[in-house]
């Protein structure tokens, strides 16, 4: 796509699991050639933690390109620019909805049932079972 002559590219940080540490995006499929010295957008749909943004920030420094900003459908975890380590965050909305680790849940621990119809709810309890075996 171009606007004003200039190219405006789009390209995938994919998930690399790695077992020593946390989730790493990495560029594959030849992507990795169309960043040095570009200025990157990152775009994202949900900031919780704003982990998953941050591993693409890095993966985009990795490979020479210059992260201009974030920008997200919704911030749900009240994240900031600084901590995504980018001069810019811009999203739609921010809802303060909190969020627990599954040890602390006041929910779980009142036997409130989890929601698998939206959000990671089934992912979860399948890793819960998956855990038990």
């Amino acid at each position: 796509m171009t606007q004003l002559g200039t190219p405006v590219l789009a390209i995938y940080a994919e998930e690399q699991l790695d077992a020593t540490g946390p989730k790493q995006r990495v560029f594959r499929r030849g992507y990795a050639q169309h960043l040095p010295n570009k200025r990157v957008l990152i775009v994202e749909d949900i900031l919780t933690t704003g982990q998953s943004a941050r591993a693409v920030v890095d993966a985009v420094v990795a490979g020479g390109g210059i992260p201009i900003g974030v920008a997200a459908l919704c911030n749900r975890g009240g994240v900031t620019a600084e901590q995504l380590g980018v001069p810019r965050l811009v999203t739609l909305t921010s809802l303060a909805l909190e969020a627990w680790d599954a040890d602390a849940c006041p929910l779980c621990a009142a036997g409130v049932p989890i929601n698998t119809s939206v959000g990671k709810g089934a992912a979860f309890l399948a890793q819960q079972a998956a855990a038990l075996r």
